[in-house]
């Protein structure tokens, strides 16, 4: 429908109503330059939106916003990915791409300036378990305090609203944020926040790991040094778009981490060129042979304390087939459900590790022992998780993004089969 017919309703809608709801619709064309630019779809109080987003700016990778409404996110997504989830890429030549973590090492190799993988292979190793805990065990915090606490859950159920509702005439934030509010307080269960133990646990844990960054954050801008890596962006997402964002928990992140606040304030504006506001001068890695580097080495053991068991926990119980499982996280016995995705990437972490040579496992092995993060990274073993058998993470073809989705496909065409055969049969 044309925004002139639109004009024409008998609701007389208000013309910035119609502006919306023709920016919904015409976004998903590229403006300019079709042949340099992406396509992205996001939404400022998601994790891994903020995650690639702020990373597509610092690569100074060429992309078009494409905002996500209640349409999007049920329809238009699902068409493409097979799902609802978010952040979703167009290609400039229609190809569409999902998961973040994949999509960053594909354009590390296609956009080689300013890499953020470094060049010494024991610190691409830390990077890369610093990157799946800031993108799995992060979510633990997100969750707790974006729906633990009666502040946060009313405003950002609303804030949700506010943006999923946006170029629907027809839809307000009022009416969606009960929906919103009743989907994502599900999440506390599967996350192991049952009880106020778990969640006093989180908050303790959370102070902690303000203090280590704070420490941190006095000698080095950056997680491995003075440029920022891909770990860098993964902690960023969760920081950003729920504890920086979310009021409960932004007065405990000013309280408690001014210096990772201003972190997150220089991640924030990479690409931002007005009044020259952005950082393009960065300095070196960490050189690992230096000097011991003990702020690093105190965010480390933090890993080796909760997303290490946490994650290599998942990973067992996904390939013995359980739906649930215990771990001990920061020295409390907590219970979470099993993800099949969080199995997968900790393989990807797993791999990597495997992949280094002997002389830098023999090196990163006092290291790794004293964090906590040996054994337990391997001492069940390289467990092979299937998810992505037969697929080619990130790029998503006809619909279907991995073997869940497949599955449930599947599925549900049996169940609608008997049906259109009696149907026939009947007419």
């Amino acid at each position: 429908m044309s925004l002139t017919n639109k004009k024409s309703d008998k609701k007389n809608l208000g013309k910035n109503l119609l502006r919306e709801q023709f920016a919904m619709e015409t976004d998903v064309h590229l403006k300019q330059d079709p042949q340099e630019r992406y396509r992205l779809w996001c939404d400022a109080s998601s994790p891994y939106s903020c995650k690639l987003r702020t990373y597509l700016n610092y690569k100074e990778i060429p992309y078009q916003r494409m905002r996500i409404n209640l349409k999007a996110y049920y329809n238009t997504i699902v068409d493409k990915v097979g799902m609802s989830i978010m952040p979703v890429i167009i290609t400039p030549f229609e190809q569409v791409m999902q998961d973040t973590t994949p999509i960053m090492e594909v354009f590390e190799k296609q956009y080689k300036d300013k890499s953020c993988i470094p060049d010494d292979s024991r610190l691409a190793f830390i990077m890369t378990l610093l990157e799946d805990f800031g993108d799995e065990y992060l979510t633990r915090f997100s969750m707790h305090y974006r729906w633990g606490n009666d502040i946060t859950r009313t405003t950002l159920s609303h804030r949700l609203a506010r943006s999923m509702s946006y170029g629907d005439v027809n839809m307000h934030a009022k009416k969606v944020a009960p929906m919103v509010l009743g989907r994502q307080s599900g999440f506390d269960g599967p996350l192991g926040l049952k009880d106020e133990e778990a969640r006093e646990s989180l908050d303790k844990q959370l102070i902690d790991l303000l203090s280590i960054l704070d420490s941190h954050f006095e000698e080095h801008q950056f997680l491995l040094g003075d440029r920022p890596s891909l770990a860098d962006f993964a902690v960023y997402g969760h920081f950003q778009a729920h504890l920086f964002q979310d009021p409960y928990s932004a007065a405990i992140m000013e309280q408690y981490g001014s210096r990772t606040c201003n972190w997150l304030d220089t991640i924030s504006e990479f690409g931002d060129e007005r009044g020259l506001i952005q950082q393009t001068q960065f300095g070196s890695w960490l050189d690992l042979d230096e000097k011991t580097h003990t702020t690093l080495n105190s965010l480390l053991l933090f890993v080796g304390r909760t997303y290490i068991p946490f994650s290599a926990g998942t990973a067992l119980a996904s390939s013995q087939g359980n739906k649930t499982f215990k771990a001990n996280i920061y020295d409390l016995e907590v219970e979470f459900s099993t993800f099949q995705y969080r199995a997968w990437a900790f393989e990807n972490v797993q791999n990597t590790y495997q992949a280094l040579t002997l002389q830098d496992k023999n090196w990163l092995s006092p290291l790794l022992k004293d964090a906590q993060v040996m054994p337990g990274l391997m001492k069940n073993g390289n467990l092979h998780c299937n998810l992505f058998d037969g697929f080619t993470p990130p790029f998503v073809k006809d619909g279907v993004c991995d073997a869940r989705v497949k599955y449930l496909k599947e599925k549900a065409l049996k169940k609608k089969a008997p049906k259109t055969q009696t149907n026939q049969v009947t007419s």
